[in-house]
């Protein structure tokens, strides 16, 4: 039993922090910084210590102490916990590190002398259904319910442990949400039948299409299932069907269910109970993609909830699209960051559980590609909707698409229609796979190539090298047309596997549609790639008349749309087009190309380097092609394992894919065997997965180890220290290109960065790449640095500053909280210097460390803090960026207390140099001082919890709970 000192607090005023053992260790609580109740010395007031054996605790600042084996309840009035973290990876909180932020009361209202509300990044929602103690249950009816399972021979002692749900829950599931029904008692053939909505939300994150997940689930019973789940609700069973046990219908099963409220209600309804989202919210961001709704029934699954329970599930599945996502302001949006809801009472501190049917959910926006899931045999029939059901914005959106679209080159249908007779020849089979459903080709011999499908595409064809070679030449010549490089890009011919589907080779069972594994509809890929080749040619015609079909695209004759004609000529958003060819950074665009050896100055001016370029175009041509699930190969045995794919799995990534047939067959991509070592081995490096977030670098979130380390190890494990500066160049001007032709519309200009993506944003991007670009020469450590100096000197003059960088203690926590506070900078500055000593002395050795071996910043004394780990404070630049009227002093004081309260929980150790630690604060990244105040009015207190090695969150618990916990040793 782990000892604890008391959390109460008599009059909710003051600040002051209790103590908590656990196990053998004493988890010490520190005082948040505050300059109204600082000492006349300037420190921060300090708590004194109490001895206890060999045991230390610190004193809460009421004098209540408890014994070492009781705990005091807080005399505050406890209320719900708001929390937004997840249990361990145990299923329990292992640790828990407290803060509390008390004012007097006249603190707490706003200007109009109410009490503030909080807006909190965690929600929390109804829920789909009313949650219920296990102890109100009707035992009675508990008791025949469960004698029901047991004469169908239905053994349910297990329930409720190792992952299973109890079978209290079934009996709240089918009786009080009425989620689902059971059937066929009568036979003694129980099977469960539930109705579902799968709902997937799709929003448009910085210009990359992002599909909302729950990578985490925490419910009523302290089980926590780490899953990939789109939002899903259960459509709601009407008395008559719920209250007995009932033989089944096919009426029970229809799309059109009599008995179950309607999808449509039920969609509404899960957004709203499960996300917060209201129903105006929904109406105004919202768009139903209603081509891709579709009906489909599971049976005879056995559920995973409830083991041995046959179940059938009736399966509505929507996908709705975010419009105006930089607008939407919930759900993580814009930025796409991580939310948690909580549903019901989720506060884990009743003495007899949480009620069933509460539940605490993290939700994660992933890649699309990332997101998509292997599609399961159904029985039933997408809904056909009728071009009548379309809106005419609609309608009107899809015109504009196809006229900008190009056409499919007849020497390219000729091509597809020779691929289609060669596939016709090869045998199929079918089974199970990773990153396949259903179809497989039979694997080939040892030594033979690993897609036989690509094997036979690609018989026969090879690259026309002059004539890519007369594109290299030609590309800056001002008689060049876009026309004419469309024309010659035919000269590739992997270009035309992205036209492949899956009836190819007419393989009709078990195929999944003309669909690739992006889930677009055949010809978008090849509309995308075609978009990328376009955002090279215009990018290396910027003086001539690059700038023009960037941002506007072209008119029906090809010719780039003047700024004039902008508002006539083009469909979608004019002013934004306008808006980005007058504020883009085309400057960094063209040092980008530069950096990556493409483009050279020369007295004369711009000259291509030509054999650079060809390596780009193919590398343009071939990079998605693994999109299409058709010639996705599988992993040969003298390979394996290959990126976590054993012998004989396919694989499903399609970066991976793809860099697996360039390792080991390059053969059967002619546009990339015929390529020099050198440019091979730079177009390899662009397929790696450098794990680089662009977002913690340009804001100066993280330390240098979070953001660069893996960079640096995929330089040196995978590419042997070969990879040079002009390299990661070139890898950001594919990642650039490729993203810029995301949108299958081609004609239109880049209208994923110029329509859809924040172009203040972008430029940060752009401005950055010069510094990334040196970490295949420097450290990650002196990377950074010369970042940050560079972004000091150009902010100083804004912020009112010396334009030299500063040196000496605290120098790195300066520069950084310039670039994570950006618009707030003067401020946030401006308070540092106001901080107490204590206070800036942890903010500078905190903010100083790097997260890896051996490496100091020169800024700082010549005799850093060689320990770690170092700590990322997930959010810390949006909890700085929204000062508003808040005190710049106070907030930068809590931060100083999340750095004080994680090296409580991580000790410095020289052994954790080079690790890493996330600090998340999602739950007051968004609220101010007053806010933070209000919840200790309550009987709350701020806590920042461990949950593993490598994380830790800031949640908000009730002291009740906190002592409940360290009590029972958790």
């Amino acid at each position: 039993m782990g000892q604890c000192a008391s959390f109460s607090n008599t009059d909710c005023s003051g600040c002051f922090f209790g103590a908590t053992s656990v196990g053998d260790e004493v988890i010490h609580v520190l005082g948040l910084s505050s300059p109204t109740l600082r000492s006349p010395s300037g420190a921060s007031p300090r708590i004194p210590r109490l001895t206890r054996g060999d045991k230390e605790t610190r004193r809460p600042s009421c004098g209540q102490a408890s014994s070492a084996t009781s705990t005091s309840a807080c005399t505050c009035a406890p209320t719900v916990c708001n929390s937004c973290g997840s249990a361990s990876t145990s299923g329990t909180v292992s640790r828990s590190r407290s803060f509390s932020y008390h004012s007097d009361r006249s603190g707490l209202s706003d200007v109009s002398g109410g009490t503030r509300r909080l807006s909190m990044t965690m929600l929390h929602t109804r829920g789909l259904g009313i949650p219920l103690p296990r102890t109100k249950l009707d035992k009675g009816k508990l008791a025949t319910f469960r004698e029901t399972f047991q004469a169908a021979s239905i053994d349910t002692t297990a329930w409720g442990g190792g992952g299973a749900k109890s079978i209290e829950h079934l009996f709240w599931e089918t009786y009080e949400q009425r989620g689902c029904v059971i059937t066929g008692s009568q036979v003694g053939k129980i099977k469960r039948v539930t109705r579902l909505v799968k709902i997937r939300l799709v929003a448009e994150i910085f210009g990359a299409t992002r599909v909302l997940y729950s990578r985490m689930q925490v419910m009523h019973d302290g089980r926590m299932v780490e899953r990939k789940q789109v939002p899903l609700g259960k459509l709601r069973w009407d008395e008559m069907a719920a209250d007995d046990l009932l033989e089944a219908t096919e009426a029970f099963y229809a799309e059109d269910c009599a008995f179950a409220e309607p999808w449509k209600i039920a969609c509404s309804k899960t957004l709203e109970k499960r996300l917060g989202l209201s129903q105006a919210w929904q109406a105004q961001h919202l768009v139903e993609d209603v081509d891709s709704y579709r009906y489909f029934i599971e049976d005879d699954c056995e559920s995973d909830g409830y083991p041995g329970l046959n179940t059938m599930y009736c399966i509505h599945e929507v996908t709705f699209h975010v419009r105006d996502t930089e607008h939407a302001g919930v759900i993580g949006l814009p930025t796409g960051q991580e939310f948690a809801t909580a549903e019901g009472d989720f506060n884990l501190q009743d003495e007899h559980g949480l009620a069933i049917g509460t539940q605490l959910n993290i939700w994660t926006w992933l890649p699309e590609a990332q997101a998509e899931e292997p599609a399961k045999e159904s029985r039933g029939v997408p809904r056909e909707r009728s071009a009548e059901a379309l809106g005419t914005a609609e309608r009107r959106r899809r015109e504009a698409q196809l006229c900008h679209r190009v056409p499919l080159p007849t020497v390219s249908a000729q091509v597809l229609a020779g691929m289609q007779a060669r596939l016709s020849g090869i045998r199929p089979r079918f089974g199970g796979g990773a990153g396949r459903a259903g179809l497989r080709l039979a694997p080939a011999p040892h030594g033979q190539s690993p897609s036989a499908a690509l094997r036979s595409c690609m018989r026969g064809l090879t690259t026309d090298w002059p004539r890519v070679k007369q594109i290299a030449s030609s590309i800056r010549k001002p008689a060049y047309s876009l026309h004419d490089f469309q024309q010659d890009l035919l000269a590739f011919p992997e270009l035309n596997l992205y036209l492949l589907d899956e009836d190819s080779a007419s393989w009709r069972a078990g195929a999944m549609g003309r669909t690739t594994t992006s889930g677009r509809t055949v010809g978008d890929e090849y509309q995308r790639t075609l978009g990328a080749f376009f955002a090279v040619y215009w990018l290396f015609r910027l003086d001539i008349d690059g700038k023009e079909g960037f941002s506007n695209g072209v008119d029906a004759q090809w010719r780039p749309i003047a700024l004039d004609k902008v508002e006539e000529a083009c469909a979608t958003a004019p002013d934004k087009r306008m808006a980005f060819h007058r504020d883009a950074q085309w400057g960094f665009f063209t040092q980008l190309l530069v950096d990556a050896g493409l483009l050279e100055r020369r007295p004369a001016g711009l000259a291509v380097n030509e054999q650079r370029l060809v390596s780009l175009l193919a590398l343009t041509a071939v990079h998605d092609i693994m999109k299409m699930s058709l010639i996705l190969p599988e992993v040969s045995a003298e390979h394996a394992p290959y990126h976590g794919y054993a012998a004989g799995e396919t694989i499903g990534d399609h970066d991976h894919a793809l860099a697996y047939v360039m390792d080991h067959y390059p053969d059967m991509l002619p546009s990339f065997r015929d390529l020099p070592p050198e440019e091979r081995r730079s177009v390899q490096f662009t397929q790696c997965n450098v794990s680089f977030n662009h977002g913690w670098f340009v804001q100066a979130e993280a330390p240098p180890g979070a953001i660069f380390t893996r960079f640096r190890e995929a330089l040196i494990r995978d590419h042997k220290s070969q990879i040079r500066s002009r390299d990661v160049a070139f890898y950001f001007v594919h990642w650039l290109t490729d993203l810029a032709g995301a949108e299958p519309t081609p004609l239109a200009g880049c209208e994923k960065f110029v329509v859809k993506f924040p172009l203040p944003v972008l430029n940060s991007f752009l401005r950055s790449f010069e510094f990334v670009e040196r970490i295949a020469a420097q450290t990650e450590t002196q990377v950074m640095e010369d970042y940050l100096r560079v972004r000091w000197a150009e902010g100083a003059l804004a912020a009112g500053l010396a334009a030299e960088p500063p040196t000496g203690p605290g120098a790195i926590a300066k520069m950084r909280l310039m670039c994570m506070a950006q618009t707030s900078a003067p401020k946030i500055l401006e308070a540092f210097e106001e901080l107490g000593e204590e206070d800036r002395e942890v903010l500078g050795a905190e903010m100083a460390r790097t997260g890896c071996v051996g490496q100091s910043f020169a800024a700082e004394p010549a005799d850093p803090p060689l320990d770690g780990p170092a700590f990322l404070v997930y959010y810390g630049p949006a909890y700085l960026q929204n000062l508003g009227s808040d005190s710049a002093t106070k907030r930068l004081g809590v931060l100083a207390e999340l750095y004080r309260c994680a090296r409580e929980l991580w000790p410095a150790s020289i052994a954790k140099v080079s690790t890493n630690v996330t600090v998340r604060i999602d739950m007051i990244k968004s609220l101010n001082v007053a806010d933070m105040k209000e919840a200790t009015t309550k009987g709350d207190v701020w806590t920042l919890v461990k949950h593993n090695d490598s994380e830790a969150f800031v949640e908000r618990s009730s002291t009740t709970k906190l002592n409940t916990m360290v009590a029972a040793g958790q």
